[in-house]
């Protein structure tokens, strides 16, 4: 087995190439200041749907509890976007793993996670993510409040597949050649 030593693309992606096997690592980290703002955020949201959940419980109308009711299920669906995001950025990141047969993605919250894998024959249309830099979209998906901006895709039997949240465009260009020449050569070497 090659030896393998960590590169570092930039401060959020390092990759690690041995042979036929390549993994980069995307860190979800963000400045200290952020995360900061973003679990005051998360603190804030709790309290006001506790606030609401109290009054709910006091409440006896029957129409006044339908409406406390329905606005706690969307908080609580918002609360789970917000804790989501934040444990992200507080430990997460993306792993890519290239070895001889497959692509290994896995997005980590902390040690947890889950891993999905692709057969390398199957990958058809590996490209870049091209979004406008003027669009709502973009700016919305690269929001550091917000899980998203995926960067790179694949077709993968009929679906596309995106990963890479919310690197630097001049990193993308990087994490693409290595990936993708990492792929052509071990589909090379299989046949």
């Amino acid at each position: 087995m090659a030896k393998s030593s960590v590169k570092v693309i930039d401060p959020k992606v390092s990759y690690t190439k041995s042979g036929e096997q390549l993994r980069v690592i995307i860190l979800g980290k963000i400045e200290r200041w952020k995360e900061a703002l973003l679990m005051a955020w998360v603190a804030a949201w709790i309290f006001c749907g506790g606030v609401v959940f109290v009054e709910w419980q006091k409440t006896s109308d029957e129409d006044t509890q339908i409406a406390f009711f329905a606005f706690l299920v969307f908080w609580a669906y918002f609360l789970w976007r917000a804790g989501r995001t934040m444990l992200y950025r507080m430990g997460g990141n993306e792993l890519v793993e290239v070895n001889a047969d497959e692509l290994v993605l896995k997005k980590s919250f902390f040690t947890f996670g889950k891993t999905k894998s692709f057969f390398l024959e199957n990958i058809e249309d590996f490209k870049p993510v091209k979004l406008s830099k003027t669009s709502f979209v973009y700016t919305y998906e690269n929001g550091w409040w917000n899980l998203g901006g995926e960067k790179l895709c694949f077709k993968y039997q009929g679906r596309y597949v995106k990963f890479a949240m919310q690197v630097e465009e001049k990193t993308v260009t990087t994490i693409y050649s290595l990936i993708n020449r990492q792929i052509k050569e071990n589909i090379k070497k299989k046949s």
